[in-house]
């Protein structure tokens, strides 16, 4: 079973070469068998690229508009993706390590194989995203939005999800270990979902207004 769960990672080709790009990317650039520095497409509005058996070490696509676009393969270390939009296309079996991600919108894409780890996420968004085998570790996610995200073996592990929403989400045989759960808007949306048992009892007055059970004082 726990094979079943974990996501695939990425099929990195063994000796990448390292090399700088001298020019930002731009529509339908494709990217492939290299570890690339200097990737930077920040607050631009770019369409269709792919990134293919592919290390991203320190790219900054802030505030950028990346629409249909696939990343396959691929690693990103330390990247600032902070308050950029990746709005349909797909990552299937992809690393996202460190970087700052505050107000990251993903948005209608299919997020495949994706482990997350040790992210600065807040106030993420992954609105109507659909998530299969996908983890989350490690990582502050304080106010993020899950809302109509469908997920299956989704994992959240020792992450920060205070002031989180769940409302309309649906988690198929998925996992929350170790997590902060403070806040959380929307808990009936953890439907489907496993937790520790400290986690739910700490849950337990939110479900119970969610399903409308009223507590009795002494």
């Amino acid at each position: 079973m726990a094979a079943e769960r974990d996501p695939e990672a990425p099929r990195l080709s063994a000796g990448l070469a390292s090399r700088v790009l001298d020019a930002p990317i731009g529509d339908g650039d494709t990217l492939s068998e290299a570890e690339l520095l200097g990737v930077s497409c920040a607050g631009r509005h770019i369409d269709g690229i792919e990134c293919i058996d592919v290390v991203l070490r320190d790219p900054d696509m802030s505030g950028a508009e990346l629409r249909d676009c696939r990343f396959r393969d691929t690693a990103f270390r330390n990247p600032n993706l902070a308050t950029a939009t990746i709005l349909g296309g797909s990552l299937t079996r992809v690393a996202l390590e460190g970087g700052r991600l505050t107000g990251l919108r993903v948005a209608e894409a299919e997020v495949r194989d994706v482990v997350w780890r040790g992210c600065g996420a807040d106030m993420a968004t992954f609105r109507h995203a659909r998530l299969l085998r996908v983890t989350f570790q490690d990582c502050s996610l304080r106010e993020a939005d899950f809302a109509g995200m469908r997920g299956e073996l989704v994992r959240f592990t020792g992450c920060d999800l205070r002031g989180a929403s769940f409302h309309h989400a649906d988690l198929a045989r998925c996992e929350l270990r170790g997590c902060r759960l403070d806040d959380i808007d929307g808990v009936e949306g953890l439907r489907g979902a496993s937790l520790e048992l400290d986690q739910l009892i700490d849950l337990a007055p939110a479900l119970a207004q969610a399903m409308g059970i009223g507590v009795l004082s002494d």
